[in-house]
């Protein structure tokens, strides 16, 4: 399928199997396409997927060499999914995009990766200044891999969604994770579903939270996860103090009522969860109506002005530096109140349900 955009077109093949020579000259037409962007006939290819073509290690590597020797080809989106690409597949990838500017999506879930791997996309990760999202949802990485890829995130300062769901984690790459973020990083969401957390897993992610680690973590995915009572536990407990998580997904994770309650508890105290999911675990009816309860008491949570708007107006007004400016003569109040205005509100949303299927939403 070929669809054409304003920055470019988008080339999507889903369920074939592509050998390396196919995508040899596949990347032979994209290249082409952008050496001849000044065609006004011509579209060069801005996104690529090739999602489910059993494409492998030697195709994947062919892909890589051509990203690199045409210096991304201008692709600013690259999905690779579900294509049977281990070690060998990632580092050729890895390799071939350390010095890339441009790629800003790239997706290698359901593959075959694992530590090597792991290893490579982090060094990449040392170099990159374009990848945005990193999704490695569905490999192998295990701890030792998580750790490998962990180490590499305070030195970079543009990654800003990462996808570890289904890796084969466990408490121990997960603390290596947590204490990479807490270092520093520009990470706001995070994935790590479908992982054995358990008890020791959520307390590791509780510590980091609750010490204003990851201050620029706004979404965090945990769902089955096997937190249980104790894990939610102690995310209740950072959730007290935490002032920047924004959505905390927890479902499938076997809570009770002690855990729902001490959730409950904690969002009398919390002032930035806007979106909290607890469905599809052991909350009874009761625990399902003590946590919907205090969710729907909350008051309206906003964001600030953004900061280039909130640097705008402070210029604007300023005695000197706003002279001409037309909002020099308002009145504070009134300017303040222009500030709230602009400030973003955001929506409530609560998905919690117990073993008998109790449900409520809340927006």
């Amino acid at each position: 399928r070929i669809e054409e955009g304003t920055t470019g077109s988008v080339i999507a093949v889903n369920g074939e199997t592509l050998s390396a020579e196919h995508v040899e000259s596949l990347m032979q037409a994209v290249s082409l396409g952008w050496a001849l962007k000044s065609n006004p006939r011509m579209v060069p290819v801005s996104k690529l997927y090739l999602g489910h073509n059993c494409i492998g290690d030697a195709a994947a590597a062919a892909l890589a060499a051509h990203v690199k020797n045409a210096g991304g080809c201008g692709l600013v989106e690259l999905r690779l999914h579900d294509n049977d690409i281990g070690d060998a597949g990632a580092a050729a990838l890895a390799s071939a995009l350390q010095n890339n500017a441009r790629l800003s999506v790239l997706v290698l879930g359901h593959n075959r990766i694992g530590e090597l791997g792991a290893a490579s996309l982090g060094l990449m990760l040392r170099f990159n200044s374009s990848i945005t999202d990193l999704d490695v949802s569905g490999n192998a990485l295990g701890d030792g891999g998580a750790q490998l890829l962990a180490e590499c995130l305070p030195s970079n300062l543009v990654l800003r969604n990462l996808h570890l769901a289904r890796n084969g984690l466990t408490a121990s790459g997960v603390r290596a994770l947590c204490q990479a973020l807490e270092k520093g990083s520009a990470v706001c969401r995070v994935n790590l579903g479908g992982n054995r957390l358990e008890a020791a897993g959520g307390e590791a992610v509780a510590k980091m939270l609750e010490a204003g680690g990851a201050p620029k973590l706004t979404h965090l995915h945990l769902g089955a996860t096997l937190l249980g009572d104790a894990g939610a536990t102690s995310l209740a407990r950072a959730l007290r103090s935490n002032r920047a998580l924004q959505a905390l997904y927890l479902p499938g994770n076997g809570i009770g009522d002690e855990g729902g309650a001490a959730l409950a508890a904690s969002l009398g105290q919390n002032v930035t969860l806007a979106e909290l999911h607890v469905d599809a675990n052991r909350l009874s009816a009761k625990g399902v109506a003590a946590i919907s309860a205090v969710f729907s008491s909350r008051p309206a949570i906003s964001r600030p002005l953004p900061a280039a708007f909130s640097v705008a107006l402070a210029m604007a007004t300023h005695p000197r530096l706003g002279e001409n400016s037309p909002l020099r003569d308002f009145p504070p109040s009134v300017l303040e109140k222009v500030a709230a205005k602009a400030a973003t509100r955001l929506s409530s949303k609560l998905r919690v349900s117990g073993a008998a299927g109790e449900a409520t939403t809340t927006s």
